[in-house]
């Protein structure tokens, strides 16, 4: 049985390692326990959210022990000091940074540190900026810049203004999964590239995580059918035709004959014509 985690503060996914089989078998989806891990080439502790199933991770951390429920009551009552001055750091990084999303704010115990999470396509130098808020609110703390679909899952309501959405967020950014890379290719292959490319975008504005549910039976799928752009004989006739596209789906192959006819042709047939 193996342990793996989100981190509460990076948003990595890691595999925990050394973890005693006593302490594994009664640790439950969501719970916290802190680790060894590595950054910059510097181990430091950190705390992460167990996922009571496999997952996808590469990167890996060393088991240090289990949040205890002391540190637990510890945590929550700085988590809500660190709600409370999310909306004037919101405030003031907006009015300082324009263009930029301040999205929440997040307690670190190890290191009594309140992280400050915003989004932002462009780069900012804010030295001074941290050391005004530093002096504000009497703590140490640290800024930490996320991309689109990390925006989504820090975002306390996210959830909320993606109401009525058809993203699958709740099997996408609002999971504890690793999130996925979607490549333009993969819209290609599910021939969907002919749609408005607005359709195709998620709350975050990237390239929806359900692109890539399906991606690895496309990818099985195509191998069946002949490549875009080759000549093979028609059904029925001594003509030969061009494969200009083909749908997985209706499994039809879609041929352009020397005359400008378009073909629409059973994937079966085909196979029948040309073997």
């Amino acid at each position: 049985m193996e342990l793996y985690v989100l981190d509460y503060f990076m948003n990595k996914n890691f595999k925990v390692l050394n973890c005693p089989d006593e302490i594994k078998t009664q640790l439950r989806h969501g719970d916290k326990i802190v680790y060894i891990c590595e950054e910059k080439g510097v181990q430091k502790s950190s705390i992460g959210l167990v996922i009571g199933y496999p997952i996808k991770a590469s990167r890996t951390v060393e088991f240090e022990r289990v949040f205890s429920e002391e540190e637990s009551r510890e945590f929550l009552e700085q988590q809500d000091i660190a709600h409370k001055v999310f909306p004037s750091f919101k405030q003031k990084f907006k009015a300082r940074f324009e263009g930029s999303k301040p999205i929440t704010a997040r307690y670190n115990p190890i290191g009594d540190q309140i992280y400050f999470y915003f989004y932002s396509e462009e780069r900012y130098v804010f030295g001074d900026f941290v050391k005004e808020l530093r002096a504000e609110i009497g703590k140490n703390l640290f800024l930490f810049q996320i991309g689109a679909r990390d925006m989504m899952r820090l975002d306390p309501v996210a959830k909320d203004y993606a109401v009525g959405s058809d993203c699958g967020m709740l099997t996408a950014c609002q999971s504890l999964n690793p999130l996925p890379s979607v490549e333009v290719e993969c819209i290609g292959l599910q021939g969907v590239d002919g749609r408005d490319m607005e359709r195709l975008k998620g709350r975050c504005g990237k390239l929806k995580c359900s692109l890539m549910y399906e991606l690895e039976i496309y990818q099985e799928e195509v191998k069946n059918f002949p490549t875009k752009g080759s000549t093979i004989k028609c059904p029925g006739s001594n003509e030969n035709g061009i494969v200009s596209s083909y749908n997985i789906m209706t499994r039809e192959v879609i041929l352009k004959t020397p005359e400008g006819a378009i073909l629409r042709v059973p994937l079966s047939a085909l196979e029948s014509t040309n073997s």
